[in-house]
């Protein structure tokens, strides 16, 4: 639940959901560069499969590992491309059905972020790995760093009430939001 209250031209804004705490894999690798990784959620392994072939074919991508996550419509995916931030970027947002949240972050931190560890006594794991059109750049001892995070325990919704206190009135308005993806 997010909560906003609005006194004149000052928002407070808190925040309470039930958390995990996990284990991830960055994108950064100890050269600077980054590997690709996405996050899709609410797609079926088709959905992604398409979606990340599609990408694999225009610029031309080593092999890539598709994993399921906490659920049967959670996906996440690795491929071992050596590239600049700029570019890892603009082909996950050229990836159809990607979280949306992911980017937003993503861009934000200057680095991908996906988790490795248990979500609701379930670790990720290899459903099937789409052949590369070329050979893979790096390895994941390569990679720069693991952190530890938390996550929501249940995204399925995200609830948010908001108080708007302006001028002597006060409005109470209830809200639910759908997860936002990004191209679908």
């Amino acid at each position: 639940m997010i909560g906003r209250i609005r006194v004149g031209r000052w928002r407070f804004t808190v925040s309470m959901a039930p958390v995990l705490d996990c284990i991830g894999v960055n994108s950064k690798l100890k050269d600077g560069h980054h590997i690709l990784m996405w996050d899709f959620d609410h797609r079926t392994l088709k959905q992604v499969e398409t979606a990340l072939r599609q990408v694999q074919r225009k610029y031309v991508l080593p092999p890539i590992y598709i994993l399921q996550g906490s659920n049967m419509k959670s996906y996440i995916a690795y491929c071992f491309v050596r590239m600049s931030l700029h570019a890892v970027s603009l082909i996950i947002m050229d990836t159809m059905g990607v979280c949306w949240n992911y980017i937003k972050y993503g861009i934000y931190r200057g680095h991908y972020t996906l988790r490795i560890s248990e979500k609701q006594g379930k670790r990720p794991i290899l459903v099937t790995v789409l052949n590369g059109l070329d050979r893979p750049h790096s390895t994941i001892a390569d990679l720069e760093s693991f952190v530890k995070y938390e996550t929501l325990m249940d995204d399925r919704f995200l609830k948010m009430v908001e108080l708007d206190i302006n001028k002597g009135k006060v409005k109470i308005c209830p809200k639910v939001k759908k997860n936002d993806t990004l191209n679908g």
